[in-house]
């Protein structure tokens, strides 16, 4: 099975790279607001979003840590967030999924392993649509979050110097509020894959009368 790009791995790259671009250019007041670019112009910004958005994806990978309060450059389970008081799943459902995976996953000797192992299972058996749509919206907002943190010190530096075309007691809030709004849909995102994960592998184990045509269709199917 190969995978194809999507719209979100388009988006993911070049809106944040864009978002970028006009937090320098009109941030640090390079340009005027009203200053409508040409045809050509929005070609070029078009390419440049896009390098740009790939330069932020190194960003975001170091700060995706932060979206569940560890230290940037942490490593983050595949399960962040799902186990626990404000998970998905109870300390005592932990230990029943825990003991399944390692049952159905013997030759793995850690639960990140076997769910590795799991999400591989499904992708050989094409049951992963939800699961690469989740995918591509992780990445998605998790580039967004990263973006919008860049902005950040170009819309203070704008405002300290008196050179922006941005009206900093606007922007400056709505760009805190866009960092906490997009770390909150990456952390949604990021456990709906888990947990896309995790209930695809328990219908595999479970009898052919109690899940039906598990072959033909993706597990879960739950809504963004």
């Amino acid at each position: 099975m190969t995978d194809k790009l999507g719209l979100y791995d388009y988006l993911g790259f070049i809106v944040p790279g864009a978002v970028i671009i006009a937090a320098a250019v009109y941030g640090l007041g390079l340009a005027r607001v009203t200053t409508a670019p040409s045809a050509e112009g929005i070609l070029l910004l078009t390419a440049a979003a896009f390098v740009v958005g790939h330069l932020n994806v190194a960003v975001a990978n170091m700060l995706q840590p932060v979206a569940f309060g560890h230290r940037p450059f942490t490593r983050l389970r595949s399960t962040e967030g799902l186990f626990g008081e404000h998970g998905r799943y109870s300390a005592a459902e932990q230990k029943e999924i825990e003991a399944e995976f390692a049952e159905y996953f013997p030759t793995a000797s850690t639960f990140e392993e076997q769910f590795q192992l799991g999400y591989t299972l499904l992708r050989q058996k094409n049951l992963d649509a939800a699961l690469q749509t989740a995918n591509q919206q992780i990445g998605l907002y998790r580039n967004l979050m990263a973006a919008t943190v860049v902005c950040l010190p170009l819309l203070v530096a704008g405002a300290a110097t008196g050179h922006g075309s941005l009206r900093p007691g606007v922007w400056i809030p709505l760009d805190v509020l866009a960092i906490v709004l997009f770390a909150i849909r990456f952390r949604r995102f990021w456990v709906r894959f888990s947990d896309e994960v995790i209930r695809g592998v328990r219908a595999l184990k479970s009898p052919p009368s109690a899940v039906s045509n598990q072959d033909e269709v993706p597990p879960g199917g739950a809504g963004a």
